[in-house]
């Protein structure tokens, strides 16, 4: 599908941009996408994905929500289609699309669990169905999400993860045996950890040497899956 943008959406012209650009977004202010390496566009070419900061002059407290708005790109309509305490800054809530355009992923987490887990929802009816892990991102067939551990993301990199209370989220210390490379089972909602670590480090090749990190602490970051879905980086 290739909808008439100019039908539907304002021209920007600021600064003369050599290709046509347009507002996708013209009445919310705070939408944003994820990352460069998924595309905010649904299966069909039809919506947009995306979060949303309702306010943008004050860092984001714990319990803080965002929103997860649907932005039909034949129609013109932009609508709020969840809400989310799962997200952080650089990444949102991590909003990206399965095989079809039933299936939007996104994170959430419920304040006084602290405990933040996937949600997969069908943005034209609004169903959605809650998964044990987190999604940092989508395999190419939508049947699994992988993630690291998205509250101690931040203790890394902040931004990328979930904000959470501090004393909530764990601390490692070294090469961590319960934290690690998480993948969850869409259908069956069931995550496991893949990897922790601790395997990482000592099964690396090549082989990373144990004095050179003596004293140091390692924390999970990107997880990215292959374009055929059968590795993880």
């Amino acid at each position: 599908m290739n909808p008439d943008l100019s039908a539907s959406f304002p021209r920007y012209k600021d600064f003369d941009p050599a290709v046509p650009i347009y507002c996708a977004t013209p009445e919310l202010d705070g939408c944003f996408h994820r990352f460069f390496d998924t595309s905010p566009i649904s299966p069909s070419g039809r919506y947009l994905g995306l979060t949303r900061f309702l306010r943008e002059d004050q860092m984001p407290r714990p319990g803080d929500p965002a929103e997860i708005v649907l932005v039909d790109l034949k129609t013109g309509e932009a609508r709020v289609v969840a809400e989310t305490r799962g997200w952080d800054t650089q990444l949102g809530a991590q909003v990206q699309w399965g095989p079809t355009d039933e299936q939007l992923f996104f994170n959430d987490m419920t304040p006084g669990e602290w405990r933040p887990f996937c949600v997969v929802m069908d943005p034209l009816n609004g169903r959605r169905r809650k998964l044990d892990g987190t999604v940092y991102m989508v395999s190419p067939d939508g049947r699994q999400v992988a993630s690291p551990c998205l509250l101690r993301t931040g203790a890394t990199q902040m931004g990328y993860g979930v904000i959470a209370p501090p004393e909530v989220v764990p601390r490692n210390e070294g090469a961590a045996t319960d934290d690690g490379v998480f993948v969850t089972d869409v259908a069956t909602g069931e995550a496991r950890m893949l990897v922790s670590l601790r395997e990482i480090f000592e099964t690396a090749q090549p082989r990373m040497n144990p004095d050179d990190y003596a004293g140091g602490t390692f924390y999970g970051f990107h997880v990215k899956w292959n374009l055929q879905g059968t590795r993880l980086m």
